[in-house]
């Protein structure tokens, strides 16, 4: 099986949101997938189990912003490279869209890891009042262009 379903299908297992999750995106160079679960996990420990999942995937965690920006813009080209253009990479994106959602009642938290020859974005969010749905979405794409 390919680096990035297994990537992805692990992380979709992990918050139990495997079933009826489907890709958004589906090319040899990035996979985004986007599922839920009726999981529900405490406020408090939406990035512990990001941290845990990158532990379960033998992941580093990428913590620089020019980095975290590099890997976002390689990203927005593999898509670029098959699917309508998307227009410019906004590095922000992410903080945009964590505080989008805030303002409808969700919370939001996001990790970004690297494991050999793969970069891996994860999105988890869910509302405040700590109810299912819990929204999961990931990213995996190939570190080469």
């Amino acid at each position: 099986m390919d680096q990035l379903y297994k990537i992805a299908g692990t992380v979709m297992g992990f918050f139990d949101a495997f079933k009826g999750s489907r890709p958004a995106i589906d090319n040899k160079k990035i996979l985004i997938v986007r599922g839920r679960s009726r999981k529900v996990i405490p406020i408090d420990d939406l990035n512990k189990k990001l941290e845990e999942v990158g532990k379960e995937l033998g992941a580093s965690e990428v913590t620089n912003a020019d980095k975290i920006s590099d890997i976002l813009e390689l990203g927005d080209k593999q898509i670029q490279s098959t699917e309508t253009v998307t227009g410019v990479i906004d590095s922000s994106g992410f903080m945009k869209m964590k505080q989008e959602l805030e303002t409808l009642g969700l919370v939001a938290a996001y990790k970004v890891f690297e494991v050999p020859g793969c970069n891996i974005v994860i999105a988890i969010w869910e509302d405040k009042n700590e109810v299912p749905p819990l929204y999961v979405e990931v990213t995996v794409s190939r570190t080469e262009g």
